[in-house]
């Protein structure tokens, strides 16, 4: 594979999630979208349930909040706690997946990386 390009075929494609715990909109993933597109979200709202999250188009996701939770979990939801991120739990419960990547909402992808990968060099 020439210089840090993506493989055709993405490396555990139906074996991976990507779980993220999210205060904000997630414009974030646009810098991600070369990586995390191929695969399956799992993103866990932390805080206000009434809050909407955006999530950019083009994502295959799923988007869980406290009401959530409480809905599936019921008397047991308060074993996920929140307001510290450790919500993404929720998200390594439900997914099925053998395999489970987690990022927050507030880490950037390198320029160096973007470059690298968008050049193709050999």
């Amino acid at each position: 594979m020439a210089g840090g390009a993506i493989p055709a075929t993405p490396l555990l494609k139906d074996e991976l999630d990507i779980v993220i715990p999210t205060i904000r909109n997630l414009d974030f993933l646009e810098m991600w979208r070369p990586f995390f597109q191929p695969y399956h979200l799992i993103i866990v709202q932390d805080g206000d349930p009434s809050k909407t999250i955006k999530v950019p188009e083009g994502f295959d996701y799923e988007l869980y909040n406290r009401n959530d939770i409480n809905r599936i979990l019921g008397p047991k939801a308060s074993c996920i706690s929140f307001k510290d991120s450790a919500c993404r739990c929720f998200g390594y419960m439900v997914s099925k997946k053998k395999y489970i990547f987690t990022i927050d909402d507030d880490c950037f992808v390198s320029l160096l990386q973007l470059i690298l990968n968008f050049l193709d060099f050999d």
